[in-house]
């Protein structure tokens, strides 16, 4: 992400204590009414991180956002957002994974390799930028918001308006396939494994796959849930892979100027350090370390910290941005989203899935 969006919003780098804790109290406070109108009707599938960033823009649409607080809504973005993805671990259940059989994990493997190549590629033709053709992909292809956070802090330039553009986007084309599979359920009769495999691969958020499950029938629901989580466990290897090639690129990218200096160095490797504690809070969680009380106040936790985090991100939205890029990118993810689902069914009839 750019460098000023964590230069903190008052003095030389460092924000007033009280001014600061005002920057994090109003993501707080955000996050609160996101997690309160969640469960509301028509808000459900949409998710409170959804919820949350939208909350944030509207915020700094009507009321502004005060430079003083800028330093505590970024600590916010930044920090908390990071632990949220570590704690969000506990929702892996890695004996459930294995159990399902290796041919999920080769569809869920597929298909997110179609997705951060196909629809950066087609991002790069509609000249959006490298960055948000990146968050598009991956919102897309692993676990919508969440994803999209995990990988902010490893790309070059990432722009806080077009972070909140593919949260946003994720959110709604997600809403909306949860209503496409509803009627494709009531009309086409799609039912049972086949129906849990289409919507458990190809829906954005963990929440939209909650929604969409029990119009399937008996069976279908758990086994989207089973997928989602493969693709959930994904984010892992995709991100620490972002990092090597982010890495190496800019390593070539010195060379050929000439600056032999900054050739690759492992060591400078941008490891996201946080994406292991992820796995091993996922680990705890599969051992059965953690009572079943114990692992709901964690993932209630993680679902806190990350809703504050969107709610930061979307303080940060000057929505000029997203007027000039908005419906370019909708356009790239709707696209990107039809491609996803038909290859989806194609792996899913190719593999004997059904």
């Amino acid at each position: 992400m750019s460098k000023t969006f964590f230069a903190t919003g008052a003095g030389k780098g460092k924000a007033k204590w009280p001014v600061f804790v005002i920057g994090v109290g109003l993501t707080a406070g955000l996050g609160i009414v996101a997690l309160l109108l969640s469960p509301l009707p028509g808000l459900t599938v949409f998710g409170s991180l959804t919820i949350a960033m939208l909350l944030g823009i509207t915020w700094r649409s009507l009321v502004g956002l005060p430079s003083t607080y800028v330093g505590g809504v970024q600590f916010s973005a930044r920090k908390l957002l990071r632990y949220g993805i570590v704690l969000t671990g506990v929702r892996l259940n890695f004996g459930l994974i294995v159990s399902s059989g290796i041919q999920v994990l080769i569809l869920d493997l597929l298909l997110i390799a179609f997705g951060i190549s196909f629809i950066p590629w087609l991002a790069h033709r509609l000249q959006l930028s490298q960055g948000l053709g990146l968050m598009l992909a991956v919102g897309q292809s692993i676990c919508g918001a969440s994803a999209v956070g995990a990988i902010v802090p490893l790309v070059p330039g990432a722009k806080e308006e077009e972070v909140s553009l593919a949260v946003a986007i994720c959110g709604l084309l997600g809403t909306l396939g949860v209503l496409l599979y509803g009627l494709a359920s009531a009309f086409l009769g799609l039912q049972g494994p086949f129906y849990g495999l289409l919507s458990g691969s190809t829906l954005h958020e963990i929440a939209q796959v909650v929604a969409a499950g029990p119009a399937g029938g008996p069976g279908a629901a758990d086994l989207a849930m089973v997928v989602k989580l493969t693709r959930v466990m994904l984010l892992a290897p995709v991100a620490i892979g972002l990092a090597f090639i982010f890495t190496w690129r800019a390593s070539q990218k010195a060379g050929s100027t000439g600056q032999a200096q900054k050739a690759f160095n492992w060591k400078k490797l941008p490891v996201p350090w946080f994406v292991f504690g992820f796995l091993l809070v996922g680990a705890i969680t599969s051992l059965g370390w953690l009572s079943k009380d114990v692992a709901a106040l964690v993932l209630q936790l993680s679902i806190f910290l990350m809703v504050m985090a969107m709610a930061a991100m979307g303080l940060m939205v000057d929505l000029q941005v997203i007027r000039k890029t908005g419906l370019k990118a909708m356009g790239v993810a709707s696209l990107g989203f039809i491609c996803f689902t038909a290859l989806s069914l194609l792996l899913v009839l190719t593999l004997g899935l059904k």
